[in-house]
Order: structure tokens, then C-alpha cells, then sequence
């Protein structure tokens, strides 16, 4: 079957096989390995997702070595890579160290990035590599080397920043025009900068430089996935005879957004709303109105419960959301006792029981209610058809108008 690139990776579908493979591109390895430094810390990252997933399990590295090299495997793994590379990219400072180099203890923070071979190949540091690699063990070197060292690392992370800062800046770009797409976005263009001239006072000839730029950064630059060894500027212009143009379009797209009042922007803080609670009583159900295959609720079937409501502002999603707390239970209806823990969680949908069965058998699953009675209506239309094909003359008859009846009272029962 022929080859296609496809964002970074060549698919291969290979028919009649239970999973499609896939290959990398070895120059996408090349790249992810000049930020990650090591395999073994691009394997533990991606691994981290089939290990928070309840049907699925981390993989072995000879696996994810096997995709590295450019080898065909199944092609979760290569997707699971590539959109490594592609967060990398666009968010690379998630991935490094949360605070800069410390005073204290630096070789411990330097081991967070890379080894001692790596480190002083990248900055030449004047001390020899088994004197380097004592130090980076934990024993002493002279003050000055240290301080050649502390010097070295600090401009070098001030590089890395530099290039983090320039990577996410284009990305913001891009996120902001792709939300601007959905009507009334809290992360869409329009609301972003209605908060930034309306709600924080920018000038209105920097907030229309910062626009066009950003849209610059976005659609007219590529953004390479950085490389720790030489942490130099990620974007890359699109050389084009029409910049000129489209710079002064994007400018001419702000002056109408402006001149409009940034229209559907929705602003940063709260409008007024009421923010006393009120309180509502209602009735758990039983087993029937269980959402998945297993009885998980038992504890509350049947119990009513007092819950409190109120709004609340979510900066985030710059948006009003309703927050609802179960306070008390009863069991009348009359009687009211604080709630307890689990009565607190309130009623469990039993989303992993859904998704486990769904998984394992392709079918959507009915709870246990559902299941025992469709088992005995089986049942019970099995041996109406015995009787039908016995007729009144048979010794069976009896017996099974008996089990017949035995089965009614089963369905009154799970109905009760």
C-alpha cells in the first residue's frame, strides 16, 4: 500500500489485521530528541497517558523504541508521539522545569533536563568531564568552576524562556483565531481584546499592533519544536509577495472590531447576578434508574435529599455555573439528617462500568434492573410457547402455568 504523509507520520493501513501500523518520520525523532534529550523521558511522558486510561496499559519501551526508530507499530503509539511533539511545540514550557536554576543544589535541577555529558557537551565548561561528573554526583568543586557553571546554566535558560515565550506567543495566536470561530468564545479574539483595551485600559494603537502581529505569529510563521542544545528563536517566517497585504488586512479587521464595540465579547469579571443559595428536595430512585451495568447506589435508593444551589463565576470560561451541594438526607421526606460522605457524592452514573462493558463488548449496556427483567420475560414468553405447543391435554400444563406464575411474581418483585 502506498505512503502518505500525514501531520508528521506515515500510515499504513495494513487490511485484514486486527490494528492499523503506523511509522514515524525519523527526523520528527531527531527533533523530539533534541528537546527531550533522552528516549526514556519521551517514553515516560507518552506512557503517562495509557496509564490513566482505564482500559489500557503503559508499553513496554522496546515498543516505543521500536516507533523511535522509525519502525512499524501499531499506530496508537505514533499518534500518542506525535501529539507529544505537537503540545511540545506549541507549549514546550509544560514540559521543562517550573522554576528557574537554583542557587542550591543546581546539579539536582540540571538532572530534571539532561545528563553530565549532555550538559557540559552543550555549554564547554572549562572543568574536565570526570571532574564535571563528580560535581554532577554530588561531590565538591571548586567555587569558581561552580560559579563558571551557575553563569553558564542561567544564560542558557534564559535563551530557553526567550524561545518558550516566542513558541507559545505564536500559539496564543493560533488558539485565539481558532476560538474566534465559535460564536461568543471566552478565549476568541474579540473577548480577548475587549479585556485588554475596555477592562485593562491598552492603547488602542498597541492593542491594533499586538492584532495584527498575532495573527503575524499564527498564520504567517512556522513554529519548530525547540532544541535544548541550541535554544535559538523557534519561529520561522513564511516568506511571502503578500505580507505587505495581509498585514494590512488584519489591521483593517481590528479597526472594524473596534469601531463595533468588540461585538459578543464577553468581559473578564462577573455581571451582577444573585449569589444567595436556595435549596431543593428531591427523591433518589431505585435500581432502575441505575445508568450502568452494576448496582452502585444502593445506599441511596429511595432516600430524598436536601441540595443547596448557588451561582458562581468561572474566571476561566468567563462564565456563570450553577454549584450544587447535597446537604441533608431523609427518609420520609420529614426527618432530616446532615449528610454523610457518600450521600454527599450524591447519585454515581457509574461512568466506568459504561465505558468498561462498551469497551469490552461494542454493545451499549442496560443496568442490572433491565437485564434480570429482560431474562425473565425471556422466560416467561419460553414457556408460553410451551403451553401453546402443549395444549390443555398435556401432563405439562400444570407445571408450567406454575412456573409461569413463578415468573410474574419475579417481575413484581424486581418492579417493588
Amino acid at each position: 500500500m502506498g505512503e502518505e504523509k500525514t501531520s508528521g507520520v506515515l500510515l499504513m493501513a495494513r487490511l485484514g489485521k486486527e490494528r492499523i501500523t503506523a511509522r514515524m518520520h525519523t527526523n520528527d525523532t531527531e527533533a523530539l530528541l533534541r528537546f527531550n534529550v533522552t528516549k526514556q523521558r519521551i517514553v515516560e511522558i507518552c506512557n503517562r497517558d495509557f496509564e490513566d486510561d482505564p482500559f489500557d496499559e503503559a508499553k513496554d519501551y522496546s515498543t516505543w523504541n521500536r516507533a523511535l526508530n522509525g519502525k512499524e507499530v501499531w499506530e496508537g503509539i505514533v499518534a500518542s508521539i506525535d501529539s507529544l511533539m505537537t503540545d511540545q511545540t506549541a507549549h514546550p514550557r509544560k514540559y521543562l522545569p517550573d522554576a528557574g536554576p537554583p542557587k542550591v543544589d543546581l546539579h539536582l535541577w540540571m538532572k530534571q533536563i539532561g545528563g553530565a555529558t549532555w550538559w557540559r557537551d552543550v555549554l564547554c565548561f572549562s572543568a574536565s568531564q570526570s571532574t564535571f561528573n563528580a560535581w554532577f554526583s554530588g561531590r565538591p568543586m571548586a567555587s569558581d568552576k561552580v560559579a563558571e557553571v551557575k553563569d553558564a546554566v542561567d544564560q542558557w535558560w534564559s535563551k530557553v524562556m526567550y524561545a518558550c515565550e516566542r513558541a507559545e506567543y505564536a500559539s496564543l495566536g493560533r488558539e485565539l483565531c481558532e476560538a474566534s470561530y465559535r460564536e461568543r468564545h471566552a478565549h476568541g479574539l474579540v473577548s480577548y481584546f475587549y479585556t485588554k483595551v475596555i477592562e485593562e485600559g491598552l492603547d488602542v494603537d498597541n492593542a491594533r499592533c499586538l492584532f495584527v502581529d498575532l495573527h503575524d505569529k499564527a498564520f504567517r510563521h512556522h513554529t519548530r519544536l525547540i532544541d535544548l542544545s541550541d535554544p535559538v528563536d523557534p519561529l520561522v517566517p513564511i516568506e511571502s509577495v503578500h505580507s505587505d497585504f495581509l498585514r494590512r488586512e488584519y489591521g483593517e479587521k481590528f479597526d472594524e472590531m473596534h469601531a463595533q464595540g468588540y461585538p459578543d465579547a464577553i468581559p473578564k469579571g462577573p455581571p451582577p447576578f444573585d449569589q444567595q443559595p436556595w435549596y431543593v428536595d428531591s427523591k433518589w430512585g431505585d435500581r432502575r434508574n441505575e445508568e450502568c451495568p452494576k448496582d452502585l447506589n444502593e445506599c441511596l435508593y429511595g432516600l430524598w435529599y436536601r441540595s443547596k444551589h448557588r451561582h458562581v463565576w468561572n474566571e476561566q470560561e468567563r462564565r456563570l455555573e450553577l454549584v450544587l451541594e447535597i446537604v441533608e438526607v431523609s427518609p420520609d421526606g420529614e426527618t432530616w439528617l446532615p449528610a454523610n460522605e457518600r450521600q454527599k457524592q450524591g447519585w454515581d452514573p457509574g461512568t466506568f462500568y459504561f465505558m468498561k462493558h462498551l469497551h469490552e463488548t461494542g454493545e451499549t449496556p442496560v443496568n442490572a434492573y433491565t437485564r434480570e427483567r429482560q431474562e425473565v420475560e425471556a422466560k416467561i414468553r419460553d414457556i408460553k410457547g410451551k403451553i401453546e405447543r402443549s395444549g390443555n391435554a398435556s401432563g405439562d400444563a400444570a407445571s408450567l402455568l406454575a412456573e409461569l406464575t413463578s415468573f410474574y411474581r419475579e417481575i413484581e418483585t424486581l418492579n417493588s
